[in-house]
């Protein structure tokens, strides 16, 4: 301290808080014990200071600390199918991105039964701090809470909507050893012969499953729903020509298309540019108004901080629209769904209150 130049301590001073004390006149000899009494004086006004000021919260421990070290380790996300599936192939893609983007794994755990039921009752006791969430498809966010009077959740009071993740059109699909080539051959047989169709699905109260019921409604056909624990199981017996027809998507039945085991009679998209476009589109070209677009997205469980959630959102939107998962989704026939937590929530919203609509329409109800 003896070196520092009385210009330089001038300048220290005056950066200083005013403590009230009178202008001391700084002299070569004496400086060091002059300085020590002022530092003291200062540090117990600061101290003073400092109390009041974390009394009045002021300066209270900040929300987002938790949140700037997210994720510190791994983080499960749950899926409610097996493996192979869409939902599952597109959660991997998306566990992938952000395994990548935190550099910290999160990894995919199938929970299969009920049509995703079991992940979402999971979910539900999940404590809310961001290292258990899960893949929720249209069958278990909106179709379920419609049809199951058992159920024991609802979305959008048991769950928080982190973001939108993809979405994919169906394709109406008939085993290659079908006597079915197209549309008309179908709808005409189950036309004219009660109960003579049966068709595949997921699990009772599926997407597939309400667009098999929804199909057979606006046709006027008579089909029985044979219900599968996940899209492998239906695609497996469909392939064998065990059940007439089923709704899958593109990336369970593309490339059994390519093998020759599969063949598709229509597309249910919504959309020109979602889908292939080479065949008939069912509500274009047959049912005005019938589409079959299920989606997915991340979900946390109720309590889940906001800071995390905007964390999650953001990441899953990036790692969603970078041209790598693109590419890899369109091998898919899937596509990206994005946008904030609030147009999250709304799409669920919304959905709900058009399948509950429709499953009245349907007189449609599932005991268990």
């Amino acid at each position: 301290m003896q070196h520092l130049t009385q210009a330089r301590l001038t300048r220290m001073s005056s950066a200083l808080p005013d403590i009230g004390q009178k202008p001391m006149i700084w002299k070569r000899s004496g400086v060091k014990k002059q300085l020590t009494e002022t530092m003291m004086a200062i540090f117990k006004k600061l101290t003073s200071v400092a109390a009041c000021v974390l009394g009045t919260g002021l300066f209270a421990p900040s929300s987002n600390a938790g949140a700037a070290a997210y994720p510190d380790k791994p983080v499960t996300i749950y899926v409610g199918f097996a493996a192979g599936g869409p939902t599952d192939v597109v959660a991997r893609l998306l566990a992938e991105g952000l395994t990548h983007k935190f550099r910290q794994s999160f990894v995919i755990e199938n929970r299969p039964g009920a049509s995703g039921e079991l992940a979402a009752n999971l979910l539900k006791k999940a404590t809310p701090d961001g290292y258990t969430l899960m893949i929720g498809a249209n069958g278990t966010l909106s179709i379920l809470p419609a049809v199951r009077k058992t159920i024991q959740y609802q979305p959008l009071r048991d769950f928080v909507p982190i973001a939108p993740v993809a979405r994919f059109p169906y394709y109406l699909a008939v085993s290659k050893e079908s006597t079915f080539s197209t549309y008309d051959d179908l709808v005409k047989y189950g036309r004219s012969h009660a109960k003579g169709l049966t068709f595949g699905s997921a699990g009772p109260g599926s997407a597939n499953h309400l667009a098999g019921e929804w199909f057979a409604k606006a046709t006027g056909m008579d089909a029985v729903h044979i219900p599968y624990k996940g899209d492998a199981a239906a695609l497996t017996d469909l392939i064998a020509n065990r059940v007439d027809f089923a709704f899958l998507a593109g990336s369970v039945v593309i490339p059994q298309v390519e093998a020759e085991k599969i063949r598709l009679i229509a597309s249910a998209s919504s959309s020109p540019d979602i889908g292939l476009q080479e065949i008939p589109v069912l509500g274009r070209d047959e049912l005005p108004g019938f589409t079959a677009e299920p989606w997915n997205g991340l979900l946390g469980p109720a309590g889940l901080p906001s800071d995390i959630v905007q964390i999650l959102n953001a990441a899953v939107n990036e790692v969603m629209t970078s041209p790598n998962i693109k590419e890899r989704l369109k091998k898919l026939d899937q596509y990206p769904f994005t946008g904030s937590v609030d147009v999250f929530a709304d799409h669920i919203r919304k959905q709900s209150a058009q399948t509950a609509d429709l499953v009245k329409t349907l007189n449609l109800t599932i005991e268990q």
